[in-house]
């Protein structure tokens, strides 16, 4: 195999510096070996023990896995990390202070995703693994060393390679679930759908935040008037309900599956694992869920279609703060997610500012100031400029007088209530008035945060220069570890080099990098196994929500 960036020898260089003090490791940097037909390159050395582990990187050629698989790297490489995963665990152990002894990748979530940790491009695979350099009192443990990057490394690599030699079913069934997601959302904007949710799915997860199905939960089941087939990657049937363009309102009780089904919408805009039970659930990428998010900073938003007449004549076509109401903050939120491109806006009553989903008319002469427009009264406007609708509501009257769609939730099962809603409107007198919608102006993009040393900690990107973090559980199509690292990375290295530019524009250029090579494009020097792939909306979330960040409108 071709030794790309390699200087020295690894057993050469761990027999020169065993025993010596901890920062010798450095000379590592670089050297290879081969072992068992891998060639193991050390690409990055920690300064410490106690430091983020160095970073392995192994190569092999792509003829150890069944060729057919190579036409689809994707799913490929995400189903090689998930055993690599694995057969590093079983592996790992502590040999010495700190990360002594580890070894490990992250933690993969339940979608498919292009991850920098195992890659399928030009007639190799590379995997790339955090290895934690052993020591004990900061004396390099030379034997442990050479254990760690001759033999376990490659020992785990090799499992996983020769496990996928064999063209084990799982590894089909892999692929064929990315597939078949792939096959159809490509099918979603010709038929006029933004989502479809698949007979037989199984929606509601086990507990409040786990990621597995319940078990023992109601199969979905499509209403007849809603639902339409599908073509699979094989040519098979695949039926489900669409959900249309336009405005729908997902309405029912309490604990009847409203909020299952729109979380189920929004976590469409990944391909599921076999056995999660939403493989056949998709949504346009494009889509972003939004909720309130009562003290968030925002920054030149023009949230004027919404908020607007405020008392002190304050101007919302570029309406900052650093304390941002339930009110606020959801229609910026909505703005900022069309801005960067969202054909998709997903609300809960729950979650989101009540007074911005609808009002009462009927109340309106309560009171002579008006300053907030519902999305009752925009909806329309909206569906008509290429921006749907999916609002969850447990029976809003001024909402179901305008939906396209209205899906009533009973037990977990849907049923077509669009009729029914629209007689209630015209029985009750439900008039709710239009109003035109006008999406948000471009914004150039002033100042950055200047970042000292920004960092992940329980789902929040902080910074000891930021005066609060950001909360990256609101966004709920962020899944896992590897996706929050990246989001961190293009913060820290790529958001200063946006300085003087259109902020859309910006994001569809790191969107493209990460089409284009994968996150691991990204990095400014050799990549880690850290990195997931994200999408320019996610991106967009994490920016716009980033204290010190200006933005004006050109």
């Amino acid at each position: 195999m071709h030794r790309l960036h390699c200087r020295g020898d690894i057993l050469g260089v761990i027999s020169r510096i065993d025993g010596r003090g901890y920062k010798a490791y450095r000379d590592l940097l670089g050297a290879c070996g081969e072992a068992g037909g891998l060639l193991v390159r050390v690409a990055r050395v920690q300064g410490d023990p106690f430091a983020p582990p160095s970073v392995v990187a192994v190569e092999a050629p792509t003829d150890r896995v069944p060729r057919e698989a190579l036409k689809w790297p994707v799913p490929l490489a995400d189903w090689l990390h998930r055993r690599l995963y694995s057969a590093l665990r079983r592996r790992s152990r502590r040999v010495g202070e700190g990360h002594s002894g580890l070894l490990a990748v992250p933690r993969p979530g339940p979608v498919i995703l292009r991850r920098s940790s195992v890659e399928v491009r030009g007639g190799r695979i590379t995997f790339r693994v955090w290895a934690g350099l052993p020591s004990r009192g900061r004396r390099i443990l030379g034997g442990e060393a050479r254990r760690m990057l001759l033999e376990a490394i490659p020992a785990a690599v090799s499992e996983v390679l020769g496990e996928a030699s064999r063209g084990p079913r799982g590894l089909w069934e892999h692929i064929h679930a990315w597939r078949l997601q792939e096959t159809l959302r490509a099918q979603l904007r010709p038929r006029g759908l933004v989502a479809f949710v698949g007979d037989g799915s199984i929606l509601p997860r086990r507990c409040g935040g786990c990621e597995d199905p319940l078990p023992g939960a109601v199969p979905f089941e499509s209403p007849p008037s809603l639902r339409v087939e599908l073509e699979g990657p094989g040519g098979e049937s695949v039926t489900g309900m669409g959900v249309r363009r336009g405005v729908t309102v997902i309405a029912g009780s309490a604990f009847h599956g409203k909020t299952t089904l729109l979380e189920a919408i929004a976590a469409g805009v990944w391909d599921h694992v076999p056995g999660d039970g939403r493989e056949r659930v998709v949504t346009v990428r494009n889509a972003m869920y939004v909720q309130a998010e009562d003290g968030r900073f925002i920054s030149c938003v023009d949230v004027s279609p919404m908020i607007h007449d405020l008392p002190g004549g304050e101007d919302t076509r570029c309406f900052s703060t650093e304390n941002a109401s339930g009110a606020t903050s959801t229609a910026a939120a909505i703005q900022e997610a069309v801005e960067a491109g969202a054909e998709l806006v997903l609300l809960d009553e729950d979650t989101a500012a009540s007074n911005i989903l609808y009002s009462d008319e009927r109340a309106r002469g309560l009171t002579r100031w008006h300053t907030v427009t519902p999305l009752a009264s925009l909806a329309r406007s909206m569906a008509e400029r290429g921006v749907s609708l999916v609002i969850v509501s447990s029976g809003s009257l001024p909402l179901l007088a305008v939906a396209d769609t209205v899906i009533v939730m009973e037990a977990y099962k849907p049923r077509d209530a669009t009729s029914h809603a629209r007689e209630l409107a015209a029985r009750y007198g439900v008039e709710v008035p239009q109003a035109g919608y006008r999406p948000p102006r471009p914004r150039l993009v002033g100042s950055t945060p200047r970042l000292v040393k920004p960092k992940i900690r329980a789902w929040r990107l902080e910074d000891k220069a930021l005066p609060a973090s950001v909360d990256l559980r609101r966004d709920l199509h962020l899944v896992e570890e590897g996706q929050l690292n990246t989001v961190l990375l293009i913060v820290r290295d790529h958001l200063p080099r946006a300085r003087g530019r259109i902020l859309s524009e910006w994001l569809r250029e790191i969107e493209g990098i990460i089409a284009e090579g994968g996150p691991q494009a990204l990095a400014s020097g050799e990549p880690g196994p850290s990195l997931s792939e994200v999408r320019g909306l996610d991106v967009a979330f994490a920016v716009n929500r980033l204290p010190g960040l200006s933005a004006r409108q050109p």
